[in-house]
């Protein structure tokens, strides 16, 4: 039975993490492969972990004031896994050719969640019966902590919007983990849930297009040819692909300013030294300068013709990263 884990035991819980990240990219790798993702891949799986580990290290030592050094490695662990799973298991609806693919909220973060926690109980399994110490494996609460981290990251609409409404659209985006009052587990899910969508803060204004973008593509993998031909003349409905381009880069500004709009309410939860940290260590590219440059790049008028709007989601580097 352990043979199917691993080749050499475990000595340590920090070879269980690497046994666990080893499967989630192995995981993440052929879910992509079978499911055509250019968003939800590698790329976005470890950027998450790197962004969700910078707000850690950020904010470690007002966490040090009352947590012990080993509670802090095994907390940084657990971000690390839960950065890089969060979007292991994406389920679409089932919807006909040339069709925007669709998602049940909370149902792909549901399935990733099982998913890793089944593993990682047979893993417990498989090296207790080998009379490992108990430190080794992951506790009950920490697999509760992991599951709560990926479920943060459920994402909906708000049909209400935010306060600062900005021009296209009725409703925004937003996790509702992190308005919930009720007590969290532990800081790991509001920490991996501002990572998930922190590329405009932590990354900057290149990264939030490109991955803008690459959602686009996931979700309407039928228009791949016109990014990577940039194909202006063989499409029967330019109508409804320009309606299709144009409201994924209207979406892309209304995303920038919500983000900055709601970000006072989604760091409400961490303590007033890390809220300090968070505003002026760690999102420093959420301010308006990065909103109005949002703006200018993206063209959201509708005047933008179909030509310009191609030419926009026709970049270069979007082609190298999905070819």
């Amino acid at each position: 039975m352990t043979q199917k884990y691993w080749q050499e035991k475990p000595t340590s819980f920090k070879e269980m993490v690497q046994l666990v990240e080893k499967y989630l990219q192995a995981e993440i790798v052929r879910e992509t492969k079978d499911k055509q993702l250019y968003y939800h891949n590698l790329n976005h799986a470890l950027a998450v972990k790197r962004r969700a580990n910078s707000i850690f290290q950020a904010i470690k030592p007002a966490l040090s004031q009352n947590h012990s050094l080993q509670e802090l490695t095994r907390l940084e662990s657990l971000i690390d896994i839960c950065g890089l799973a969060h979007d292991m298991v994406q389920v679409f609806e089932p919807t006909p050719p040339n069709f925007s693919r669709q998602r049940l909220s909370g149902l792909s973060e549901t399935e990733t969640a099982n998913k890793l926690l089944r593993y990682i109980q047979k893993l417990n399994q498989a090296l207790s019966t080998e009379k490992s110490p108990p430190t080794f494996l992951f506790s009950d609460r920490e697999q509760q902590i992991i599951r709560d981290a990926i479920i943060a990251t459920i994402c909906i609409q708000d049909p209400q919007g935010s306060k600062t409404k900005t021009t296209f659209f009725d409703y925004s985006i937003y996790q509702p983990y992190l308005y919930d009052p009720q007590t969290k587990i532990s800081l790991v899910g509001s920490i991996i849930a501002l990572a998930d969508l922190g590329a405009l803060g932590m990354d900057g204004v290149e990264a939030y297009i490109q991955d803008g973008i690459l959602i686009f593509l996931e979700d309407n993998p039928h228009l791949l040819k016109l990014v990577l031909n940039c194909d202006r003349l063989n499409f029967l409905a330019p109508d409804v692909t320009k309606a299709k381009l144009l409201t994924m880069a209207r979406f892309i500004v209304d995303l920038a300013h919500e983000r900055q709009a709601r970000f006072e309410q989604e760091i409400a939860g961490f303590m007033p030294q890390m809220r300090q940290i968070l505003r002026n260590q760690v999102f420093i590219y959420l301010n308006q300068d990065s909103i109005n440059q949002v703006k200018t790049l993206v063209p959201n008028q509708s005047s933008a013709s179909l030509s310009e709007l191609i030419s926009f989601f026709c970049s270069n580097k979007i082609k190298t990263m999905i070819t």
